[in-house]
């Protein structure tokens, strides 16, 4: 914990509140349906602070970035605020996400090379992605009512895209006095000890996020290492209806992608299995 608070030592300077005031500027409309539900700058710029060193020389993955933490990591790199990472790649299913971070990362001229692409965490992954990255970074949905299931469905597939020696930052909900993040955390932590990791740090109470309905409600960071190569039971395979079927809360259907049509939440592909004609 102590070396976690170390990196935050940096005082938070007028630049780099003016950075984050571009990342929050230009990142797309969170849509609540599936889950989109954006952290505040202020809290975004003590995640980089805090983070920055355990990206430093990495391939790093973002499985779904709506905050816009790729973004954070890259301009801070570029301005030499931070550590500079190898690469940052980005996988979304909503096509505005994609699309923001490749113009934003081409228009701040980034020294850090960036890819974002569509992907839907509940479909197979691309065989030419798995085992490259040394460390991922992800806010999953907040699991509110499948007690946690939708961040080990985001950890099934950091298995499969991440090394055998790799690292990863989960950033997820907890408050001892809410019990649905109590018990989502604590099943959370038993799939990654099962799975062949270790947690090394835990920040609580760190973030707070545009919630309406319940601002008070802060997430926790863990920074946990892979020190045995088990496989997800789902390597090769789409993840079944039981992963699926309160993915982002309540049941509904899911869009393959969504596609960036000009309007302000975008448009939803339900044209596939998880879409319209399977509930």
């Amino acid at each position: 914990m102590k070396n976690l608070f170390a990196n935050l030592n940096s005082s938070i300077s007028q630049q780099m509140v003016n950075l984050a005031d571009q990342v929050t500027y230009r990142r797309p409309s969170a849509n609540r349906t599936f889950d989109q539900i954006f952290m505040h700058g202020g809290d975004m710029i003590q995640q980089t602070m805090l983070m920055h060193s355990f990206l430093s020389d990495k391939d790093v993955l973002f499985l779904g970035d709506g905050d816009g933490m790729s973004m954070m990591f890259g301009l801070f790199a570029t301005q030499g605020l931070t550590s500079k990472p190898k690469s940052l790649t980005v996988l979304d299913f909503d096509e505005r996400m994609v699309n923001n971070i490749d113009k934003f990362s081409k228009d701040f001229e980034f020294s850090v090379p960036v890819k974002a692409s569509i992907y839907n965490v509940i479909d197979k992954v691309d065989p030419d992605l798995k085992q490259k990255f040394d460390f991922f970074y992800i806010n999953p949905p907040y699991g509110s009512k499948n007690k946690g299931l939708s961040t080990i469905a985001w950890l099934h597939r950091c298995m499969e895209l991440c090394k055998q020696e790799s690292s990863g930052c989960l950033v997820i909900p907890y408050d001892e006095n809410v019990l649905w993040t109590v018990e989502a955390m604590r099943n959370i932590q038993d799939f990654l000890i099962k799975s062949g990791f270790v947690i090394r740090d835990m920040v609580t109470g760190m973030h707070s996020y545009h919630l309406p309905e319940a601002p008070g409600l802060t997430s926790a960071t863990l920074i946990v290492d892979r020190v045995e190569n088990t496989s997800s039971e789902f390597e090769g395979h789409i993840l079944p209806k039981e992963y699926v079927i309160n993915l982002y809360g309540k049941e509904r259907e899911i869009p393959k992608n969504i596609s960036d049509d000009g309007t302000i939440y975008g448009y939803p592909n339900y044209d596939w299995i998880y879409g319209t004609k399977f509930w």
